[in-house]
Protein backbone atom coordinates (compact mmCIF):
# COMPACT_ATOMS: atom_id res chain seq x y z
CA UNK A 1 0.00 0.00 0.00
CA UNK A 2 1.26 3.19 -0.82
CA UNK A 3 2.10 6.14 1.83
CA UNK A 4 -0.78 8.34 0.88
CA UNK A 5 -3.16 5.08 1.12
CA UNK A 6 -1.94 4.11 4.32
CA UNK A 7 -2.41 7.79 6.06
CA UNK A 8 -5.52 8.12 4.99
CA UNK A 9 -6.77 4.94 5.87
CA UNK A 10 -5.49 5.04 9.17
CA UNK A 11 -6.99 8.60 9.73
CA UNK A 12 -10.31 7.46 8.79
CA UNK A 13 -10.04 4.62 11.22
CA UNK A 14 -9.31 6.84 13.94
CA UNK A 15 -12.87 8.74 13.35
CA UNK A 16 -13.79 10.58 16.26
CA UNK A 17 -10.58 9.85 17.83
CA UNK A 18 -7.69 11.98 18.40
CA UNK A 19 -5.00 11.62 15.82
CA UNK A 20 -2.79 15.01 16.56
CA UNK A 21 -2.63 16.48 20.04
CA UNK A 22 -0.05 19.16 20.39
CA UNK A 23 -0.37 21.39 23.68
CA UNK A 24 -4.26 21.75 24.51
CA UNK A 25 -5.31 21.37 20.60
CA UNK A 26 -6.77 17.89 20.28
CA UNK A 27 -7.54 17.10 16.39
CA UNK A 28 -9.51 13.84 15.80
CA UNK A 29 -9.41 12.05 12.69
CA UNK A 30 -12.31 13.35 11.14
CA UNK A 31 -11.32 17.16 12.20
CA UNK A 32 -8.24 16.20 10.03
CA UNK A 33 -10.36 14.41 7.00
CA UNK A 34 -12.65 17.84 6.86
CA UNK A 35 -8.97 19.91 6.97
CA UNK A 36 -7.42 17.74 4.12
CA UNK A 37 -10.87 18.21 2.34
CA UNK A 38 -10.86 21.36 2.48
CA UNK A 39 -7.45 22.56 1.40
CA UNK A 40 -7.84 19.94 -2.07
CA UNK A 41 -10.73 21.90 -2.62
CA UNK A 42 -8.89 25.31 -2.60
CA UNK A 43 -6.60 24.11 -4.38
CA UNK A 44 -8.21 22.40 -7.06
CA UNK A 45 -9.88 26.04 -7.73
CA UNK A 46 -6.35 27.22 -8.21
CA UNK A 47 -5.88 24.54 -10.57
CA UNK A 48 -3.39 22.63 -8.80
CA UNK A 49 -3.62 18.96 -10.61
CA UNK A 50 -1.52 15.47 -9.64
CA UNK A 51 2.18 15.53 -9.94
CA UNK A 52 1.97 19.06 -9.78
CA UNK A 53 4.98 19.94 -6.39
CA UNK A 54 3.57 21.67 -3.47
CA UNK A 55 6.66 23.39 -1.41
CA UNK A 56 5.46 22.90 2.54
CA UNK A 57 7.31 25.25 4.66
CA UNK A 58 6.96 23.64 8.10
CA UNK A 59 6.48 25.00 11.66
CA UNK A 60 5.69 23.25 14.90
CA UNK A 61 1.81 23.21 14.53
CA UNK A 62 -0.03 19.84 13.54
CA UNK A 63 -1.25 21.67 10.27
CA UNK A 64 2.33 21.03 8.68
CA UNK A 65 1.02 17.56 9.25
CA UNK A 66 -1.83 17.51 7.91
CA UNK A 67 -0.37 19.44 5.36
CA UNK A 68 1.28 16.44 4.31
CA UNK A 69 -1.73 14.54 3.63
CA UNK A 70 -2.91 17.39 1.57
CA UNK A 71 -0.24 16.60 -1.04
CA UNK A 72 -0.60 12.84 -1.10
CA UNK A 73 -4.71 14.02 -1.72
CA UNK A 74 -3.83 15.26 -4.19
CA UNK A 75 -1.51 12.91 -6.26
CA UNK A 76 1.37 15.59 -5.45
CA UNK A 77 5.45 15.62 -4.49
CA UNK A 78 6.05 17.55 -1.56
CA UNK A 79 9.05 19.76 -1.03
CA UNK A 80 9.31 20.39 2.79
CA UNK A 81 11.28 23.35 3.70
CA UNK A 82 11.96 22.81 7.06
CA UNK A 83 13.43 25.21 9.82
CA UNK A 84 17.25 26.43 8.66
CA UNK A 85 16.78 25.60 5.26
CA UNK A 86 18.84 28.54 3.19
CA UNK A 87 16.57 30.25 1.04
CA UNK A 88 18.87 29.82 -2.16
CA UNK A 89 18.68 26.00 -1.63
CA UNK A 90 14.78 25.88 -1.68
CA UNK A 91 14.51 28.36 -4.39
CA UNK A 92 17.10 26.72 -6.28
CA UNK A 93 15.37 23.13 -5.62
CA UNK A 94 12.11 24.53 -6.35
CA UNK A 95 12.97 26.47 -9.86
CA UNK A 96 14.25 22.87 -10.44
CA UNK A 97 11.04 20.79 -10.35
CA UNK A 98 8.85 23.97 -11.38
CA UNK A 99 7.39 24.26 -8.61
CA UNK A 100 4.45 26.26 -8.25
CA UNK A 101 2.63 26.67 -4.63
CA UNK A 102 3.99 27.25 -1.41
CA UNK A 103 2.02 26.65 1.57
CA UNK A 104 3.32 27.38 5.55
CA UNK A 105 2.70 28.21 8.70
CA UNK A 106 2.03 31.56 9.67
CA UNK A 107 5.09 31.79 11.88
CA UNK A 108 6.89 31.49 9.24
CA UNK A 109 5.83 34.79 7.20
CA UNK A 110 8.92 36.59 6.96
CA UNK A 111 11.01 32.87 5.70
CA UNK A 112 8.24 32.40 3.17
CA UNK A 113 8.49 36.30 1.76
CA UNK A 114 12.20 36.00 1.17
CA UNK A 115 11.58 32.33 -0.95
CA UNK A 116 8.42 33.65 -2.87
CA UNK A 117 11.01 37.21 -3.78
CA UNK A 118 14.11 34.85 -4.34
CA UNK A 119 11.44 32.33 -6.46
CA UNK A 120 8.51 33.07 -8.67
CA UNK A 121 5.47 30.63 -6.97
CA UNK A 122 2.45 32.19 -8.17
CA UNK A 123 0.24 29.93 -5.32
CA UNK A 124 0.34 30.73 -1.57
CA UNK A 125 -1.69 29.45 0.97
CA UNK A 126 -0.57 29.95 5.11
CA UNK A 127 -1.76 26.96 6.78
CA UNK A 128 -5.00 27.76 8.54
CA UNK A 129 -8.34 29.47 7.67
CA UNK A 130 -6.95 30.33 4.74
CA UNK A 131 -6.44 26.92 2.98
CA UNK A 132 -8.27 25.01 5.40
CA UNK A 133 -11.43 26.56 5.74
CA UNK A 134 -12.46 26.36 1.83
CA UNK A 135 -16.42 24.72 1.57
CA UNK A 136 -16.24 21.13 0.81
CA UNK A 137 -18.10 18.01 0.18
CA UNK A 138 -17.09 14.29 -0.87
CA UNK A 139 -14.78 11.67 0.48
CA UNK A 140 -11.20 12.22 0.45
CA UNK A 141 -8.83 9.78 -1.59
CA UNK A 142 -5.07 9.08 -1.89
CA UNK A 143 -4.26 9.79 -5.65
CA UNK A 144 -3.00 6.54 -7.33
CA UNK A 145 0.55 7.29 -8.70
CA UNK A 146 3.66 5.10 -10.35
CA UNK A 147 5.93 3.63 -8.07
CA UNK A 148 8.51 5.46 -9.63
CA UNK A 149 7.20 8.45 -9.57
CA UNK A 150 8.28 11.73 -7.43
CA UNK A 151 6.94 11.22 -3.96
CA UNK A 152 8.86 13.70 -1.91
CA UNK A 153 12.05 16.15 -1.44
CA UNK A 154 14.06 16.92 1.59
CA UNK A 155 17.56 18.32 1.99
CA UNK A 156 20.07 16.59 4.07
CA UNK A 157 21.24 18.59 7.19
CA UNK A 158 24.37 20.15 6.10
CA UNK A 159 26.64 17.36 8.10
CA UNK A 160 29.33 18.18 5.54
CA UNK A 161 28.50 21.92 4.96
CA UNK A 162 25.56 21.82 2.37
CA UNK A 163 22.05 21.04 2.18
CA UNK A 164 21.51 18.54 -0.74
CA UNK A 165 18.09 17.95 -2.06
CA UNK A 166 16.99 14.21 -1.86
CA UNK A 167 14.21 13.19 -3.48
CA UNK A 168 12.56 9.84 -2.88
CA UNK A 169 9.74 7.81 -4.95
CA UNK A 170 6.80 6.57 -3.97
CA UNK A 171 8.19 2.90 -3.26
CA UNK A 172 11.29 4.35 -1.39
CA UNK A 173 8.35 6.19 1.06
CA UNK A 174 5.76 3.22 1.75
CA UNK A 175 9.29 0.79 2.10
CA UNK A 176 9.95 3.24 4.60
CA UNK A 177 6.94 3.29 6.08
CA UNK A 178 6.80 -0.79 6.32
CA UNK A 179 10.19 -0.42 8.26
CA UNK A 180 9.24 1.58 10.90
CA UNK A 181 6.41 -0.24 11.75
CA UNK A 182 8.13 -3.44 11.21
CA UNK A 183 10.78 -1.59 13.63
CA UNK A 184 8.43 -0.31 16.19
CA UNK A 185 6.04 -2.62 16.82
CA UNK A 186 2.19 -3.36 17.15
CA UNK A 187 -0.30 -0.60 16.42
CA UNK A 188 -2.10 1.90 16.90
CA UNK A 189 0.51 3.90 18.47
CA UNK A 190 0.80 7.14 20.66
CA UNK A 191 3.70 8.78 19.91
CA UNK A 192 5.60 11.77 21.48
CA UNK A 193 7.64 13.50 18.96
CA UNK A 194 9.87 16.62 19.49
CA UNK A 195 9.84 19.52 16.99
CA UNK A 196 12.76 18.77 14.95
CA UNK A 197 13.96 17.92 11.43
CA UNK A 198 13.10 15.09 8.70
CA UNK A 199 12.76 12.02 10.66
CA UNK A 200 10.61 13.65 13.63
CA UNK A 201 8.33 14.82 10.80
CA UNK A 202 8.01 11.49 9.44
CA UNK A 203 7.20 9.67 12.62
CA UNK A 204 4.14 12.00 13.13
CA UNK A 205 3.05 10.89 9.50
CA UNK A 206 3.97 6.88 10.26
CA UNK A 207 2.04 6.85 13.69
CA UNK A 208 -1.06 8.34 11.64
CA UNK A 209 -1.01 5.22 9.48
CA UNK A 210 -1.79 2.84 12.42
CA UNK A 211 -4.67 4.85 13.05
CA UNK A 212 -2.94 5.80 16.67
CA UNK A 213 -2.28 9.82 17.89
CA UNK A 214 1.28 11.65 17.28
CA UNK A 215 1.66 13.86 20.15
CA UNK A 216 3.19 16.96 18.71
CA UNK A 217 5.66 18.80 21.92
CA UNK A 218 4.67 22.39 22.27
CA UNK A 219 6.56 25.60 22.66
CA UNK A 220 5.32 25.46 26.43
CA UNK A 221 6.18 21.59 26.73
CA UNK A 222 10.08 21.56 25.78
CA UNK A 223 11.59 20.63 28.57
CA UNK A 224 9.11 18.90 30.48
CA UNK A 225 8.86 16.27 27.64
CA UNK A 226 8.97 13.30 30.37
CA UNK A 227 5.92 14.74 31.94
CA UNK A 228 4.10 15.01 29.24
CA UNK A 229 4.98 12.11 27.89
CA UNK A 230 2.86 10.14 31.55
CA UNK A 231 0.72 12.99 31.28
CA UNK A 232 -0.61 11.86 27.32
CA UNK A 233 -0.07 8.01 27.92
CA UNK A 234 2.10 7.75 25.65
CA UNK A 235 2.92 4.72 24.09
CA UNK A 236 6.45 5.74 22.04
CA UNK A 237 8.80 8.82 22.23
CA UNK A 238 11.46 10.24 20.60
CA UNK A 239 14.08 11.31 22.85
CA UNK A 240 16.24 12.44 19.71
CA UNK A 241 19.90 12.55 19.67
CA UNK A 242 21.89 10.28 22.37
CA UNK A 243 23.12 13.32 24.65
CA UNK A 244 19.43 13.93 24.42
CA UNK A 245 18.25 10.43 25.68
CA UNK A 246 21.13 11.02 28.41
CA UNK A 247 19.65 14.29 29.78
CA UNK A 248 15.97 13.13 29.43
CA UNK A 249 16.03 9.62 31.09
CA UNK A 250 16.54 10.77 35.05
CA UNK A 251 13.46 12.94 34.38
CA UNK A 252 11.41 10.24 32.50
CA UNK A 253 12.49 7.22 35.07
CA UNK A 254 10.96 9.95 37.83
CA UNK A 255 7.83 10.90 35.72
CA UNK A 256 6.62 6.91 34.93
CA UNK A 257 7.43 6.01 38.78
CA UNK A 258 5.22 8.68 39.62
CA UNK A 259 2.16 8.37 37.15
CA UNK A 260 0.39 5.85 34.82
CA UNK A 261 2.93 4.58 32.80
CA UNK A 262 2.30 2.97 29.51
CA UNK A 263 5.52 3.78 27.46
CA UNK A 264 7.38 0.72 25.71
CA UNK A 265 9.68 2.08 23.41
CA UNK A 266 12.28 5.16 23.59
CA UNK A 267 13.86 5.79 20.16
CA UNK A 268 17.10 7.90 19.70
CA UNK A 269 19.89 7.98 16.85
CA UNK A 270 21.20 10.62 14.50
CA UNK A 271 24.34 10.94 16.45
CA UNK A 272 27.14 8.80 18.03
CA UNK A 273 26.40 7.33 21.08
CA UNK A 274 28.87 7.19 24.22
CA UNK A 275 28.61 3.45 25.30
CA UNK A 276 28.90 4.65 28.90
CA UNK A 277 26.43 6.82 29.04
CA UNK A 278 23.87 4.21 26.66
CA UNK A 279 24.60 2.13 30.09
CA UNK A 280 23.52 4.91 32.83
CA UNK A 281 20.10 5.40 30.62
CA UNK A 282 19.54 2.23 30.13
CA UNK A 283 20.05 1.27 34.09
CA UNK A 284 17.39 3.99 34.77
CA UNK A 285 14.94 3.84 32.33
CA UNK A 286 14.94 -0.02 31.69
CA UNK A 287 15.53 -2.00 28.43
CA UNK A 288 12.85 -0.24 26.48
CA UNK A 289 15.57 2.20 24.08
CA UNK A 290 15.74 1.48 20.21
CA UNK A 291 18.60 3.45 18.57
CA UNK A 292 18.30 3.89 14.69
CA UNK A 293 20.94 4.38 12.65
CA UNK A 294 19.85 6.16 8.72
CA UNK A 295 20.88 8.42 6.80
CA UNK A 296 18.61 11.09 4.62
CA UNK A 297 20.12 9.08 1.79
CA UNK A 298 18.74 5.99 2.42
CA UNK A 299 16.05 5.71 4.92
CA UNK A 300 16.65 3.14 8.33
CA UNK A 301 19.70 1.24 8.05
CA UNK A 302 20.20 -0.86 11.32
CA UNK A 303 18.59 -1.18 14.68
CA UNK A 304 20.13 -1.68 18.01
CA UNK A 305 17.03 -3.37 19.54
CA UNK A 306 15.93 -2.78 23.42
CA UNK A 307 17.58 -6.59 24.47
CA UNK A 308 20.53 -5.49 22.85
CA UNK A 309 21.35 -2.85 24.74
CA UNK A 310 21.64 -4.95 27.99
CA UNK A 311 25.01 -6.60 26.29
CA UNK A 312 27.88 -3.57 27.09
CA UNK A 313 29.43 -4.96 23.78
CA UNK A 314 27.23 -3.61 21.89
CA UNK A 315 26.60 -0.05 23.20
CA UNK A 316 28.97 1.20 20.77
CA UNK A 317 27.76 -0.56 17.65
CA UNK A 318 24.22 0.62 16.04
CA UNK A 319 22.77 -2.83 15.74
CA UNK A 320 21.97 -4.94 12.99
CA UNK A 321 20.09 -4.46 9.89
CA UNK A 322 16.38 -3.87 9.67
CA UNK A 323 14.33 -5.81 7.87
CA UNK A 324 15.31 -5.88 3.77
CA UNK A 325 18.09 -3.88 4.16
CA UNK A 326 21.39 -5.20 3.07
CA UNK A 327 24.45 -4.28 3.79
CA UNK A 328 28.27 -4.65 3.00
CA UNK A 329 31.35 -2.88 3.93
CA UNK A 330 33.70 -2.52 1.35
CA UNK A 331 37.16 -1.18 0.64
CA UNK A 332 38.14 1.70 -1.80
CA UNK A 333 37.48 -0.34 -5.32
CA UNK A 334 33.90 -1.52 -4.31
CA UNK A 335 35.30 -5.09 -2.87
CA UNK A 336 33.47 -6.82 0.01
CA UNK A 337 35.86 -6.90 2.88
CA UNK A 338 35.48 -10.17 5.87
CA UNK A 339 34.04 -9.39 8.83
CA UNK A 340 35.85 -7.50 11.50
CA UNK A 341 37.94 -5.50 8.76
CA UNK A 342 37.24 -1.87 8.48
CA UNK A 343 35.92 0.01 5.45
CA UNK A 344 33.30 2.00 3.81
CA UNK A 345 29.88 1.16 4.72
CA UNK A 346 27.17 0.38 1.51
CA UNK A 347 23.53 0.12 1.46
CA UNK A 348 21.09 -1.64 -0.70
CA UNK A 349 17.28 -1.68 -0.10
CA UNK A 350 13.54 -0.33 -1.09
CA UNK A 351 14.06 2.74 0.72
CA UNK A 352 16.88 4.54 -1.20
CA UNK A 353 16.50 8.05 -2.23
CA UNK A 354 15.99 8.27 -6.55
CA UNK A 355 19.20 10.76 -6.17
CA UNK A 356 19.64 14.38 -5.40
CA UNK A 357 17.62 16.88 -7.34
CA UNK A 358 19.50 18.59 -10.08
CA UNK A 359 22.37 16.81 -9.50
CA UNK A 360 23.64 13.66 -11.96
CA UNK A 361 27.16 13.53 -11.26
CA UNK A 362 26.76 13.50 -7.36
CA UNK A 363 23.90 11.19 -7.90
CA UNK A 364 26.38 9.29 -9.32
CA UNK A 365 28.94 9.01 -6.67
CA UNK A 366 26.43 7.86 -4.63
CA UNK A 367 24.47 5.21 -5.76
CA UNK A 368 26.32 2.27 -7.65
CA UNK A 369 24.50 -0.05 -9.41
CA UNK A 370 21.58 -0.32 -6.85
CA UNK A 371 23.79 0.75 -3.70
CA UNK A 372 24.34 3.98 -1.46
CA UNK A 373 27.96 4.74 -0.79
CA UNK A 374 27.15 5.61 2.89
CA UNK A 375 30.34 8.26 3.68
CA UNK A 376 30.81 6.00 6.75
CA UNK A 377 33.47 3.97 7.69
CA UNK A 378 32.59 0.80 9.88
CA UNK A 379 32.73 -3.16 10.14
CA UNK A 380 30.17 -5.90 10.68
CA UNK A 381 31.05 -8.25 13.55
CA UNK A 382 30.18 -12.12 13.24
CA UNK A 383 26.97 -11.70 14.64
CA UNK A 384 26.10 -8.90 11.59
CA UNK A 385 26.20 -5.90 14.32
CA UNK A 386 27.25 -2.98 12.45
CA UNK A 387 30.11 -1.04 14.42
CA UNK A 388 30.84 2.63 12.63
CA UNK A 389 34.16 4.13 13.13
CA UNK A 390 34.81 7.13 11.30
CA UNK A 391 33.43 9.24 8.60
CA UNK A 392 35.17 8.53 5.24
CA UNK A 393 36.27 12.09 4.85
CA UNK A 394 37.71 12.38 8.33
CA UNK A 395 39.90 9.33 7.85
CA UNK A 396 42.99 9.39 9.90
CA UNK A 397 46.06 7.44 9.37
CA UNK A 398 45.79 4.37 8.27
CA UNK A 399 44.54 2.18 10.76
CA UNK A 400 43.21 5.23 13.53
CA UNK A 401 39.90 5.92 13.61
CA UNK A 402 37.65 8.13 15.56
CA UNK A 403 35.01 6.59 17.06
CA UNK A 404 37.09 3.75 18.96
CA UNK A 405 39.35 6.61 20.62
CA UNK A 406 36.14 8.36 21.48
CA UNK A 407 34.91 5.46 23.25
CA UNK A 408 37.95 4.79 25.38
CA UNK A 409 37.89 8.41 26.45
CA UNK A 410 34.21 8.76 26.77
CA UNK A 411 34.55 5.31 28.83
CA UNK A 412 36.84 7.43 31.38
CA UNK A 413 34.52 8.59 34.64
CA UNK A 414 35.70 11.96 34.04
CA UNK A 415 34.27 12.47 30.88
CA UNK A 416 30.89 13.12 29.65
CA UNK A 417 31.36 13.34 25.98
CA UNK A 418 34.44 13.56 23.57
CA UNK A 419 35.38 14.25 19.49
CA UNK A 420 38.25 12.96 18.26
CA UNK A 421 39.69 15.04 14.81
CA UNK A 422 42.18 15.47 12.37
CA UNK A 423 44.77 17.70 12.68
CA UNK A 424 47.40 18.53 10.34
CA UNK A 425 51.22 17.94 11.37
CA UNK A 426 54.49 17.90 9.49
CA UNK A 427 54.17 14.63 9.02
CA UNK A 428 50.29 14.08 8.02
CA UNK A 429 47.23 14.04 9.64
CA UNK A 430 47.14 13.37 13.10
CA UNK A 431 44.24 12.91 15.95
CA UNK A 432 43.58 15.56 18.47
CA UNK A 433 40.64 16.05 20.59
CA UNK A 434 38.18 17.77 23.04
CA UNK A 435 36.30 16.33 26.39
CA UNK A 436 33.41 17.45 27.88
CA UNK A 437 34.13 17.07 32.03
CA UNK A 438 31.48 15.19 34.01
CA UNK A 439 30.29 17.29 37.10
CA UNK A 440 31.91 16.76 39.73
CA UNK A 441 34.97 15.28 38.20
CA UNK A 442 38.42 16.83 37.42
CA UNK A 443 40.02 16.30 33.86
CA UNK A 444 43.64 14.98 33.62
CA UNK A 445 44.32 15.37 30.07
CA UNK A 446 47.76 13.72 29.96
CA UNK A 447 46.19 10.73 31.57
CA UNK A 448 43.38 10.39 28.90
CA UNK A 449 45.97 10.53 26.24
CA UNK A 450 48.00 7.77 27.94
CA UNK A 451 45.02 5.79 28.20
CA UNK A 452 44.58 5.84 24.47
CA UNK A 453 48.00 4.62 24.22
CA UNK A 454 47.36 1.82 26.90
CA UNK A 455 44.41 1.21 25.27
CA UNK A 456 44.61 1.09 21.32
CA UNK A 457 48.23 1.65 20.52
CA UNK A 458 50.66 5.08 20.27
CA UNK A 459 49.15 5.94 17.49
CA UNK A 460 45.93 6.20 18.13
CA UNK A 461 47.04 8.65 20.73
CA UNK A 462 45.67 12.06 20.58
CA UNK A 463 48.58 14.53 20.02
CA UNK A 464 46.53 17.34 21.40
CA UNK A 465 43.67 16.88 23.97
CA UNK A 466 41.53 20.81 25.01
CA UNK A 467 38.55 20.56 27.31
CA UNK A 468 35.32 22.47 26.67
CA UNK A 469 31.98 23.14 28.07
CA UNK A 470 30.25 21.44 26.00
CA UNK A 471 30.41 19.68 21.88
CA UNK A 472 29.71 22.08 19.55
CA UNK A 473 27.00 20.33 16.82
CA UNK A 474 25.83 20.65 13.73
CA UNK A 475 21.89 21.67 12.35
CA UNK A 476 21.74 17.89 12.62
CA UNK A 477 22.92 17.26 16.40
CA UNK A 478 26.51 15.46 15.30
CA UNK A 479 29.67 16.84 16.22
CA UNK A 480 30.81 19.83 14.63
CA UNK A 481 34.26 18.26 13.87
CA UNK A 482 35.29 20.74 10.67
CA UNK A 483 34.46 23.64 12.87
CA UNK A 484 36.74 22.05 15.72
CA UNK A 485 39.33 20.88 13.06
CA UNK A 486 39.48 24.76 11.74
CA UNK A 487 39.69 25.98 15.22
CA UNK A 488 42.13 24.13 17.11
CA UNK A 489 44.28 24.40 13.77
CA UNK A 490 43.91 28.09 14.41
CA UNK A 491 44.93 27.92 17.95
CA UNK A 492 48.36 25.19 17.40
CA UNK A 493 49.31 27.82 15.00
CA UNK A 494 49.18 30.63 17.24
CA UNK A 495 51.18 28.47 19.60
CA UNK A 496 54.22 27.68 17.20
CA UNK A 497 54.48 31.15 16.50
CA UNK A 498 54.48 32.24 20.09
CA UNK A 499 57.05 29.66 20.55
CA UNK A 500 59.18 30.71 17.71
CA UNK A 501 58.82 34.15 19.08
CA UNK A 502 60.26 33.52 22.49
CA UNK A 503 62.87 31.75 20.93
CA UNK A 504 63.64 34.52 18.68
Amino acid sequence: MSLGSSLLQGVRAAGPREVLVCGPRRLTGDDVLAMVAGAVSALHARGVRQGDPIAVMYGRQPESTVARLVTLALGCPVVKLLPGLPTRVAAETLRALGGSVLLHEPCRQDDADELLDACHLPIEYRLDADLFGTPHCGLVEAQGRAPDALSSVTFTNGTTGECKPVAYSERAEAAQLAAARSMFGPAPWRFQVPPGHFLPNQMALWTLSTGGTAVLLSDSELGREAEVAVRERVTHMMSGRPFELYALAGALATARASGADQLRLVIYGGAPAVAARSAEAIEAIGPMALQCYGLTEGGFVSALQPDAHLRPELLSSVGRPVRGVEVRVRDQDGADLPTGEVGEVWVRSPQLMTGYVGDAVRTARALRDGWLRTGDLGRLDAEGYLFLVDRVEERLAPGVYARPIENVLTGHPAVADAAVFALPDGSGQVPAGVVVRRDGHEVDLEALRALVRRELGAPCEPRRLWLVDELPRTPGGKPDKAGLRSRYRLVEEEAREERTAAVT
